[in-house]
């Protein structure tokens, strides 16, 4: 009896042993995920380029978009992705439910581009909570995942589900990605990867993608760890790596390849294809070097290379073990600072006549299709002007073949069809009256509503005749050309609540 008894016990603890995790995971899975805690904590980020002149003299920038989230409601520090916002002259940012145009404004605090790290710092952030930072290194294959952020930058609070693929996938950059199939699209670049309890595990970075740009399921994020420890440094003052100034001159070699080079042990390798002509590796590496190990770390590829390199420090002294026509060598190299190239100047607003920050011409009398267009003509626009900073393009010029002769196209018309002021909407016929009423908007500090109107021609095909697309208002703020700097304040209150109005509607 006793035995029976003992028998009964142990297959007991057996069943509760093989039910307990069952019951865990059955529990765990039917807990209700907050997806809503997810979305209050993230933004989409909005950009406006740099105004550059083009080879045609056309004024050219670009609106940008990504993703981000807020992990500060005291320094309402936000971050994202440094390719979001490399080139930005202004940098909006929208929190869920944000009801106006314009975004916030933020400033960038610091970024690298060799983790693509950015630090934002929001103007305010009232009312607004912050994110729960996870712990990246107990993330599993397997775990479940939420990618939040603003997929094609028309699409803001979105939410896609996956689970992580991988945990320490190596791309072109120093450090390991977590992989996801939860949808990563362009757009969600720099916005939050989050586990099931709402933490955020990861800073959405990258898609894999067809040859085409295609879609493949497969998205990459940096894990959370290492972009709070990278973030504790850039706090400090400018990012630095080590850099050898070759990563644009080396091919890979298999080690069937290598073996031909008579590389030691079997190993890959990776060529030197041209000579560097400066850096820190002129007149220390040459043309058909075959590098295999830096340092005591075996050479596998190109990425891998460039991994080890990045990884030291500017003024570390690396030693490349090479054949160098059929004999082995080992060469030191001095690492440079691989910011250093990254480093651009900064940009200021332009000078412009007027208070509209862009140029208008009248192209009534102008022979052939020009002639069609009756209201002001935008021909230029200006850096951190008025219209710039109210998402207005200039008309664009292009080249292309009219039979065997290649001739300049107009690309794109753009031209200013009425003005809203006080409510009230005035027809704009000519340059005088532009100015006018940009003038009266001026001295009673009121916004303008430019009604533009687009006409394009499709770029594949030069010989179509022009075709009217849209029209669309803008709303700037007439401003001249020294007092670019406010025309872009936003309040500092309370974002949240229902009384905020429309102000522009833009057809991106």
């Amino acid at each position: 009896m006793k035995k029976k008894s003992v028998s009964w016990v142990a297959k007991t603890a057996l069943l509760l042993a093989i039910l307990a995790p069952i019951s865990y995971y059955g529990i765990t899975q039917s807990r209700q995920v907050d997806t809503e805690a997810m979305l209050d904590v993230s933004v989409s980020i909005r950009t406006i380029s740099n105004v550059s002149i083009d080879k045609f003299g056309d004024s050219v920038w670009a609106p940008g978009m990504g993703s981000g989230f807020l992990v500060s409601t005291d320094t309402c520090e936000v971050w994202t992705n440094h390719h979001v916002i490399e080139n930005a002259a202004v940098i909006e940012v929208f929190p869920r439910g944000w009801q106006k145009s314009h975004g916030i404004i933020a400033t960038l605090v610091n970024s690298t581009p060799h983790t693509d790290i950015a630090i934002l710092q929001m103007e305010s952030c009232k009312g607004l909570p912050a994110a729960q930072i996870g712990n990246s290194n107990e993330a599993s294959v397997g775990d479940e995942t939420y990618v939040v952020g603003n997929p094609f930058g028309t699409n803001p609070d979105s939410v896609s589900r996956g689970i992580i693929s991988h945990t320490s996938r190596y791309l072109a950059g120093p450090e390991p990605y977590l992989q996801t199939d939860a949808a990563v699209n362009p757009g969600n670049s720099g916005g939050a990867l989050f586990n099931r309890d709402g933490a955020v595990i990861g800073l959405t970075t990258s898609i894999a993608a067809t040859s085409s740009g295609s879609n493949v399921g497969i998205g990459y994020a940096l894990p959370i760890n290492i972009v709070r420890a990278k973030v504790a440094a850039l706090r400090t003052g400018p990012p630095s790596w080590g850099d050898a100034g070759i990563n644009h001159v080396i091919a890979g070699l298999s080690a069937e390849e290598a073996a031909i080079f008579d590389v030691p042990d079997g190993y890959s390798a990776v060529s030197i294809t041209r000579t560097p002509e400066k850096g820190p590796s002129a007149s220390k590496l040459i043309a058909r070097d075959v590098v295999y190990k830096v340092d005591d770390e075996v050479v596998i590829n190109p990425a891998q290379l460039m991994r080890i390199i990045g990884r030291k420090k500017p003024n570390d002294i690396v030693e490349f073990s090479l054949i160098r026509n059929g004999k082995p060598e080992v060469v030191s190299v001095t690492l440079a600072d691989g910011w250093a190239e990254y480093q651009k100047p900064e940009v200021k607003g332009e000078g412009y006549a007027g208070l509209l920050g862009m140029t208008v011409e009248m192209w009534a009398s102008r022979e052939g299709e020009r002639g069609q267009f009756k209201s002001p003509v935008i021909t230029k626009i200006y850096g951190m002007g008025p219209a710039h900073l109210g998402y207005i393009t200039s008309s664009q010029i292009s080249a292309g073949m009219r039979g065997s002769v290649m001739v300049q196209v107009q690309l794109s018309v753009n031209s200013v069809t009425g003005v809203v002021i006080k409510g009230e909407y005035k027809p704009v016929d000519d340059i005088p009256t532009l100015e006018k009423l940009a003038s009266q908007a001026y001295e009673k500090k009121l916004p303008l509503l430019l009604e533009i109107e687009t006409w394009q021609r499709d770029p594949k095909y030069f010989y179509r005749p022009l075709e009217y697309s849209t029209t669309a208002f803008y709303k700037i703020m007439p401003t001249p050309s020294d007092g670019y700097a406010n025309t872009m304040a936003v309040s500092s209150g309370d974002y949240r609540g229902e009384d905020f109005e429309l102000e522009v509607l833009h057809a991106f």
